[in-house]
Order: C-alpha cells, then structure tokens, then sequence
C-alpha cells in the first residue's frame, strides 16, 4: 500500500475504500447498507470508508452514517452553481445534503452519457473550489489499450484538469484508475499493468502524490494482491459495494 499526501496527515497510511453504488438501491435500501457498513467498520485503524449513493438516497444515507467516521460522497457534480441544467446537481445543493467529495469522469459518465475530458476537468475544478475532496476516474479503453495509447489517454485525461487546478487544491484530489474494459465486465487488470497506469500518473505530481486508488471488477479474490502494489492506495469499488457480504471482506483486507 502506498502512503499518500491527502488532506491531513492522518490519512496518510491508510488504505481507502470508495463505495460507488451508481444507479443501485432504493431509499430504505440505501440507508440499510450505510448502517451496515458502519457497524463493519467501527473498529478500524487502517481503512477509510467513503460511501456514495444515487442522488435520492444521499440524504437517508448521511443520516445513517451521522456521528461516524464514514464519508458521504456523491456521483457527480455540474460546475454551474445554478441554472438551466435539467437532470444536473450543483456543488452547493451535495453541500447542503452533507457531501464531503464528488466523483468526477467516471467512465461511464465518459463513455455512456459523453462526458468530454473538458466537461469533466470543469466537473473537476468547481468541486474543488467549491471545497469538495474530488476523485478524478482516467483509464482507457480495450482498444486504446491493444494499439498502445493507455499512456497517451491517460496523460490526456490528466492534463486536462491538471492545467486548470491551483497547487493547494492538489492536496484535495484522488485519481482512481479505472480501466473501462475491467468495469462490471469481471476481467481485472494484471498487477503490472496497473502499476504501469499508476506509475504514468504519479510521474505528473513530482511533489506531493495524491492517492492513486484502482477500479475495475474489484472483489475479494483479487483485491489483495491488488492492494498490495506500492501504487494503489485503495479502490473504487461499484458492484460489490452495494453486498454487504462482498463489500465487508474488503474491509477486513484492507486492514489487515
């Protein structure tokens, strides 16, 4: 596991586990989950938990999660602090709810609704500066991958929001790698092409790193030596977020 220059110091050896639950589970559902993956993580010292619900269910979830050491997070967010934006979310209203991080450039938001690089940098920098600790998600393609552009993406989707954001607000960002052929597909990257992704994005922060967490068909049989690598400070973690009987062998890998 690597050590990681993230908001405070406290944090720095720990392993972080992000919940993203996309567009899973109802109200009560939700709210179920959060309580049981607060009572699974009560004692931990070595893992943090994040957690983050659709947008309906982020109000019954931060009521569940009250008092407790877990992170309430939304999926997305516009850069707009209001307006005529039908179906958008802005930083002030996640705020409001209790949200303490956003996620950005998630390859679905990519790859299914056509997110550009640039609407997700603009993503990117009103979460930041509207105080939000902000998970920035790159990763390529399986085509992009077989020609040899992994890096050329990667370095691409990086550069966009990196040349808009100031030196302190670094200190607020997570990337997640996640490469969009692993998502819910059960192929998993092999250990060294993920150490390859995470080293190519470490190389753009010669100074103060910020975490580089993993996503992609992460479960219980993979995740250890995933989390392993000296470059991977933790996952992002969709499908067996949302089972508390896949997601608590995770925590327990974790810390240990």
């Amino acid at each position: 596991m690597s050590q990681y220059a993230h908001t405070t110091g406290e944090r720095m050896n720990k392993t972080l586990l992000v919940g993203n639950w996309k567009m899973n589970l109802g109200i009560a559902a939700s709210a179920e989950l959060a309580r049981d993956v607060r009572a699974a993580s009560n004692h931990l010292e070595n893992t943090e938990i994040w957690l983050a619900p659709s947008f309906p269910c982020i109000t019954a979830v931060a009521s569940a999660l009250k008092g407790s050491s877990l992170k309430l997070g939304a999926q997305n967010v516009h850069w707009e602090v209001q307006g005529a934006f039908t179906g958008e979310v802005s930083a002030g209203m996640l705020r409001e709810l209790g949200c303490e991080f956003v996620i950005v450039g998630h390859s679905e938001r990519r790859h299914v609704f056509g997110e550009t690089s640039e609407m997700v940098a603009k993503r990117c920098a009103c979460a930041l500066n509207s105080g939000f600790t902000t998970i920035l998600c790159l990763g390529e393609t399986l085509e992009e991958r077989e020609q040899g552009q992994t890096k050329g993406v990667i370095e691409s989707q990086l550069r966009q929001c990196l040349k808009s954001l100031k030196p302190d607000q670094l200190a607020r960002l997570v990337i997640a790698y996640e490469p969009v052929w692993a998502i819910g597909t059960g192929k998993i990257a092999e250990p060294q092409q993920i150490d390859q992704a995470h080293s190519i994005i470490a190389s753009h922060f010669p100074q103060a790193q910020p975490a580089i967490i993993y996503g992609g068909s992460v479960t219980a049989e993979n995740f250890a030596g995933i989390v392993s690598l000296g470059s991977v400070a933790g996952a992002l973690i969709g499908g067996a977020s949302i089972d508390v009987k896949k997601f608590v062998p995770l925590i327990e890998i974790a810390e240990r």
